[in-house]
C-alpha cells in the first residue's frame, strides 16, 4: 500500500515510566498521521517508519514493528487489534444525513418521491407564463440550488448517508446489519429531459413550455421489459405481469438513459462507505441538476437497487476515488488508543471495467468480481437485469419464468402445435414468415396418435388466429378420410390454394366446426356460401357457422401478412404423450434461409427431422443441424430412412456431419445422400475456404434407398462409409473416402444435417443414430480464449476468495485459501470434472506461490495438486498427490467417508516444475511423478490404495493454503483427464 509522502507524521516518544504491558519494548505516547487506507499492512508500515524505527532501542532486539504494534494495542484500554481499530474508525466516521441535502423533512417523504421520479423537481417545467413580467419560473438551476451546494461541499469532503428508502433496500444486509442491495449495485433510468442548453437530451430553450414538456434524454440503452413485481417494494404498485419492449427507440420504448454504481461487499471498502455520495452524484447532481434528466420508466422506480429496476441492455457507471487522511494516537498515561479520519477528498469518475470497457456498469461489476469484492452470484444476478446483449433472450426468459408465451397458450396435455407463424411460432426460430413445421411423415404419425381416436379416427386439427375476426379465431378441422400416402396435408393447408388434387375436399375429406366438442360429435358443421368451398381461401374456404360468406380470414404462410398473421395449427394430441418429443436443432444460416426441426421417438431410436436451406456448399453453409459436442475420437453411425421432399432437388442433402463449430463457414467433413440417391463425401478443409468434394460420389450403392452411413475420426483422419444390412442384421461397411483434416481441430460438433436446396423443407427419418467415443482424452471443457476469464470450480467448506484462470494456451492459475485437506473433513478449492470408470489424470506443476500480501509466505502444509474424489461432501473419500509448502511431495487419502486422513510422504524434494499423475483402475488407486526433463520416466510414488467409489466421481486440481487468512496460487499446465475404457456411448 502506498503511503502518501505528503503526510507529515507528528511523533512524540515520551520518556518516563510506562504503563504499557510488559511485552511492549517501547514506552511513551505517539501520534500517527498519514494518507492511505486503514488496514494491517498500511498501519505496520506507518508505525515502523514513524515510531518503531526512530525510537527502537536494545530492548526491541528481535522484535518486529508488527509484533510491537500488536503488543501496544493489546495493552491498550480497552484492548484492541489493528483490524478492530480500523473497523472502529470506519464505523465512527461522521456521515451527513441524506435529508440534509434538500432540507425537506426528516422522514424522507420528498426524497422518496424524488427517487420514484415524481417530485416537483421532476414534474415541473421551466415556463414564462406564470409571471406577468415574463420572467421564467421553475428554473431547474434555481430550484436545484441545494443540490449544487451539497455537491461543492459535503459530497466531496464528507461521507453521505445511504438513503433509508425501500428503493435501496433488498433482502440483504451488510456486515454491520444495515440494509443494502442484494447485487451491491444501484441504477437510475430516466425517460425525460427538462433542461435545455446542457448538451444532453433534446429539450430546447425556445418556448420551454412547448419544447421541454416531454423531451428525450440521451439514449444509451435499450429497455427490454419492466417486471411489475420487481419494484413493488418501492413503487407500492401491486400489479403483476410484464411490459415488454422488443424493439428500440421509435419502434419500442423511445429514448432511455440509465446510469448506475456498484460497491464492494466489504463495508470498509471506500466504494461501499461512500456509496451514498455516489448515488447522490448520479441521481441528483450529474443527471438531474447538470443534465435535466427526470422521471421514471412507468411501473418502476426512477432509481433503486439493480434488482428492482427494469431490464435493460446496458448502463453507464460512476465510481468514486477517495483520498483519506487518518490520525491515530496512543496516550501512555491512560493507555487509550484513538483514531479518526481527518480529511476526505472524493472524485467522481467513469467506471473502469473489465476488457477495457469503461463507463459500463456490467463491466465494472465484472472488475469487482475478479478483484474478489463481490460474488459471482451478485454479478450473475445483475447480468440478468443488465443483459450486456440484446433484449430477445431476456424477454424470452422473463416470459418463460412467468409461464407466458407469445401467441396462444395452448393446453399441452391436450394439444401439440405442428406449425405456426409470427407470434405463434413456438416450434423453432422464425425465418421471415416460413417457420419450422412438422414434416410430412411426422405429421401423419402424430395425427394417427391423436386423442379420442375412437370418435375421430383420422384426427382433428385446430387453427388459432389472433388477428382474425372473433368467430374465425378458433376453427376445428376434422379429417373424415385417411390421409393418402405421400400427401403433404400440413404443407397444403399452410401454402396451397386448391383441393390437393382431390385429396382434401370439403364435405368429403374434412368438415369444419366452432368447438372441439362439435368436431368430436360431428355436430353443428359449418356451412359454405352456395354450398361451395372457396379453395382460394385455404383451410376455411370463406365458410362460417351460419353459411354467411366471411372474407380474408385465411393465412398463406409464405405471404406477408398472409393476409392474416399470427396463426398456429395444433393436433389433438398432448405434447407429453407417447410417440415422440421435440428435439433441439440448430439452423446454420450462411444465406438466411436455413430452418427446421426434429422429433425423437420415445425409445430414442427414430428421429423425424426437417431442414430448409439453400445448400451445404460454397463459402457459407445454409442448413438445419442436430449436433452435439465431442472432444475425442469417435465413430458416428445412422440409418437413413424415408425422405419426403416437397420440391425435390438434385443437390438436396441429408446425412452425417462433423464440423469445428456452428459458424456457417466452419471446416467440416460430411457424408450425404443427395436427391438422386448418390452418396457423397464433401467438406471444407479449413474455416472460410470454398467447399469441396472428397473423391467421387458413389452412384451405384446397393440398398441405396435405406443406406447405413458412418464417419470415423481417428486423430486428424476422417473416414466415411456406407453400409448394407444383411438378413442377419449384420452391417457390411464400404469405405467411401479417408482424408487428413487437421483444420477441423480436436473439438468437434457431430450430428445430422439436412439442406433442402430450396425454400421448402426436406424431411428425413433417421434410425439408430449413435455416437461412440473411440478415445476420450480429456473431461475438461473447452478452454476460453480469454486468459482473464474464470474457469469453473467448486469450493468445498472454503471461503469464496481468489479465482481460477485458464488461458487459451492451457495454463492454469488456481488461487484460494482453505483450512486444510486433512483430518476427517477438508477445506479447499476444487477444479473438478465428473467422470466414470477407469481414469488417468496428470498435470505439470510449474509453481506453488504464497500470498503476496504476506511476502509470499507458504505454510509448511499448504497443498496443491491432483485429486480423485468420491463426492463433493467435505468428508468424502479421496486419493490425492500434492506438492506442498515445505514438505515435498505428499500422497494422501481418506479411505472411508468421515474417516481420518492417511498419508505417505517418502520424497522430501520439493521440485518445480514436476509432473503429477493419479491412476484409478477398478477400485485400485496409484500415484506417480516425474521431473520435467527430456526422457524422464514416471516414478511410482506413495501408497497403493483400494477404495470403493460411486459409479460417477470427481477428478481435477485441488488447492488449499492451510490457513483461512492467506491465499496460495498453484500454477500449472497440461491438465489431462483420460478415460481408460475406449468406448463411451452418447445418445443424441
Amino acid at each position: 500500500m502506498k503511503i502518501s509522502t505528503r503526510a507529515l507524521a507528528y511523533i512524540t516518544i515520551l520518556a518516563g515510566a510506562s504503563t504499557a504491558a510488559a511485552e511492549t519494548c517501547l514506552s511513551g505516547s505517539f501520534k500517527l498521521e498519514y494518507e492511505g487506507d486503514c488496514d494491517r499492512e498500511t498501519l505496520i508500515e506507518v508505525f515502523n517508519d514513524q515510531v518503531f524505527s526512530p525510537a527502537k532501542s536494545a530492548a526491541c532486539d528481535g522484535v518486529t514493528a508488527e509484533q510491537e504494534l500488536d503488543a501496544q494495542l493489546a495493552a491498550a484500554v480497552p484492548s484492541t487489534t489493528i483490524e478492530e481499530l480500523c473497523a472502529s474508525i470506519y464505523k465512527d466516521q461522521y456521515e451527513v444525513p441524506f435529508t440534509d441535502i434538500l432540507k425537506k423533512d426528516v422522514n424522507m417523504t420528498y426524497e422518496k418521491a424524488f427517487f420514484l421520479g415524481h417530485s416537483h423537481l421532476q414534474e415541473e417545467v421551466e415556463t414564462t407564463y406564470e409571471r406577468e413580467d415574463g420572467q421564467a419560473t421553475s428554473v431547474l438551476k434555481e430550484d436545484g440550488e441545494l443540490v449544487r451546494a451539497h455537491y461543492q461541499g459535503s459530497a466531496q469532503t464528507k461521507k453521505t448517508e445511504w438513503p433509508k428508502l425501500p428503493n435501496f433496500e433488498s433482502s440483504a444486509t451488510d456486515s454491520l446489519g444495515q440494509p443494502t442491495c442484494t447485487t451491491s449495485a444501484a441504477m437510475c433510468c430516466w425517460t425525460k429531459d427538462r433542461q435545455a442548453n446542457d448538451n444532453n437530451g433534446n429539450c430546447a430553450r425556445n418556448t420551454y413550455s412547448k419544447n421541454c414538456v416531454d423531451k428525450d434524454p440521451g439514449d444509451n440503452t435499450n429497455l427490454c421489459y419492466v417486471d411489475m413485481e420487481r419494484g413493488e417494494v418501492s413503487t407500492g404498485n401491486a400489479a403483476e405481469g410484464l411490459v415488454a419492449f422488443p424493439s428500440d427507440n421509435g419502434n419500442g420504448e423511445g429514448a432511455i438513459h440509465c446510469h448506475g454504481l456498484a460497491w464492494a461487499n466489504d463495508v470498509n471498502d471506500s466504494s461501499a462507505r461512500y456509496k451514498g455520495n455516489n448515488v447522490f452524484f448520479v441521481a441528483m447532481y450529474d443527471h438531474m441538476y447538470q443534465r435535466g434528466y427526470v422521471e421514471n420508466v412507468p411501473g418502476a422506480p426512477m432509481c433503486g437497487c439493480v434488482e428492482q429496476m427494469p431490464t435493460v441492455t446496458r448502463s453507464d457507471c460512476t465510481e468514486i476515488d477517495a483520498t483519506e487522511r487518518f490520525r491515530i494516537t496512543y496516550d501512555s498515561t491512560t493507555n487509550e488508543v484513538d483514531g479518526s479520519i481527518t480529511l476526505v477528498d472524493i472524485n467522481f469518475n467513469a467506471c473502469q471495467g473489465i476488457n477495457n470497457r469503461n463507463n459500463d456498469l456490467w463491466a465494472y461489476m465484472g472488475r469487482l468480481f475478479y478483484e474478489g469484492k463481490i460474488s459471482n452470484r451478485q454479478w450473475g444476478e445483475a447480468g440478468k437485469i443488465i443483459t450486456n446483449s440484446d433484449c430477445d433472450m431476456a424477454i424470452e426468459e422473463a416470459l418463460s419464468k412467468k409461464s407466458l408465451e407469445p401467441g396462444y397458450d395452448h393446453d399441452v396435455s391436450e394439444w401439440t402445435i405442428v406449425a405456426g407463424r409470427d407470434n405463434f411460432n413456438s416450434i423453432g426460430e422464425t425465418n421471415g414468415l416460413q417457420v419450422p413445421s412438422f414434416g410430412q411423415e411426422a405429421f401423419r404419425l402424430a395425427l394417427t396418435q391423436s386423442n379420442d381416436l375412437a370418435a375421430a379416427p383420422y384426427g382433428i386439427i385446430k387453427r388459432m388466429c389472433s388477428t382474425c375476426d372473433p368467430e374465425m379465431k378458433e376453427i376445428y378441422y376434422r379429417r373424415m378420410t385417411p390421409i393418402p400416402e405421400g400427401y403433404p396435408l400440413l404443407h397444403h393447408i399452410q401454402h396451397d390454394r386448391h383441393d390437393g388434387g382431390g385429396k382434401n375436399r370439403w364435405n368429403v375429406d374434412f368438415q369444419l366446426y366452432s368447438t372441439y366438442e362439435d368436431a368430436l360429435s360431428d355436430t353443428n358443421r359449418w356451412k359454405c356460401p352456395n354450398n361451395a368451398f372457396n379453395y382460394h381461401a385455404p383451410f376455411y374456404g370463406e365458410c362460417s357457422p351460419t353459411g354467411q360468406r366471411v372474407r380474408d380470414q385465411y393465412s398463406i404462410f409464405h405471404w406477408s401478412p398472409g393476409p392474416r398473421a399470427h396463426v398456429g395449427y395444433y393436433i389433438n394430441k398432448g405434447e407429453d404423450e407417447g410417440g415422440f418429443v421435440k428435439a433441439d436443432t440448430t439452423p446454420i444460416r450462411g444465406r438466411d434461409q436455413a430452418n427446421g426441426m426434429a422429433l425423437e421417438s420415445d425409445d430414442g431410436k427414430t428421429i423425424y427431422m426437417t431442414g430448409h436451406g439453400r445448400d451445404i456448399w460454397s463459402y457459407d453453409d445454409d442448413f438445419n443441424f442436430k449436433g452435439e459436442e465431442v472432444d475425442a475420437d469417435f465413430t458416428v453411425t445412422v440409418k437413413v430412412g424415408t425422405r419426403s421432399a416437397l420440391h425435390p432437388q438434385t443437390w438436396s442433402k441429408t446425412g452425417l456431419m462433423v464440423r469445428t463449430s456452428l459458424d456457417s463457414d466452419s471446416a467440416h467433413f460430411s457424408l450425404f445422400r443427395n436427391g438422386i440417391d448418390w452418396i457423397c463425401t464433401q467438406g471444407r478443409r479449413t474455416k472460410g475456404e470454398y467447399s469441396r468434394s472428397f473423391g467421387d460420389c458413389v452412384t451405384n450403392a446397393p440398398n441405396a434407398n435405406a443406406p447405413w452411413m458412418k464417419i470415423e475420426k481417428r486423430m486428424d483422419t476422417y473416414s466415411s462409409f456406407y453400409g448394407v444390412e444383411g438378413a442377419d442384421g449384420e452391417i457390411t461397411w464400404t469405405l467411401v473416402r479417408s482424408e487428413e483434416l487437421p483444420g477441423i481441430g480436436d473439438s468437434t460438433v457431430v450430428g445430422l444435417a439436412i439442406s433442402s436446396a430450396s425454400y421448402w423443407h426436406y424431411e428425413t427419418i433417421f434410425h439408430d443414430f449413435d455416437i461412440s467415443q473411440y478415445y476420450f482424452p480429456s473431461a475438461s471443457p473447452s478452454i476460453s480464449s480469454a486468459p482473464t476469464m474464470l474457469a469453473p470450480f467448486s469450493d468445498i467448506n472454503n471461503l469464496d476468495v481468489g479465482r481460477v484462470v485458464q488461458s487459451s494456451a492451457g495454463a492454469w492459475d488456481v488461487t484460494t485459501s482453505g483450512a486444510d485437506i486433512w483430518g476427517t473433513q477438508d477445506s479447499f478449492r476444487f477444479v473438478n470434472y465428473t467422470v466414470s470408470g477407469d481414469v488417468i489424470v496428470d498435470m505439470k506443476v510449474n509453481a506453488f506461490e504464497g500470498d503476496p500480501a504476506h511476502n509470499g509466505y507458504l505454510y509448511h502444509w499448504a497443498k496443491g495438486g491432483l485429486m480423485i474424489r468420491d463426492t463433493m461432501d467435505k468428508n468424502s473419500k479421496h486419493y490425492s498427490l500434492f506438492v506442498t509448502g515445505t514438505q515435498g511431495l505428499a500422497n494422501q487419502w481418506r479411505e472411508g467417508t468421515g474417516w481420518n486422513s492417511g498419508h505417505s510422504k517418502t520424497h522430501n524434494d520439493n521440485p518445480r516444475p514436476v509432473w503429477l499423475r493419479l491412476k484409478k483402475v477398478g477400485n485400485v488407486f496409484e500415484s506417480y511423478f516425474k521431473y520435467d526433463t527430456v526422457g524422464a520416466a514416471w516414478v511410482k510414488f506413495g501408497a497403493t490404495k483400494t477404495m470403493d467409489f460411486g459409479s460417477e466421481f470427481e477428478v481435477g486440481i485441488a488447492v488449499t493454503s492451510n490457513s483461512w487468512g492467506r491465499q496460495v496460487t498453484l500454477k500449472g499446465t497440461d491438465l489431462n483427464i483420460e478415460e481408460i475404457i475406449p468406448t463411451r456411448k452418447l445418445r443424441a
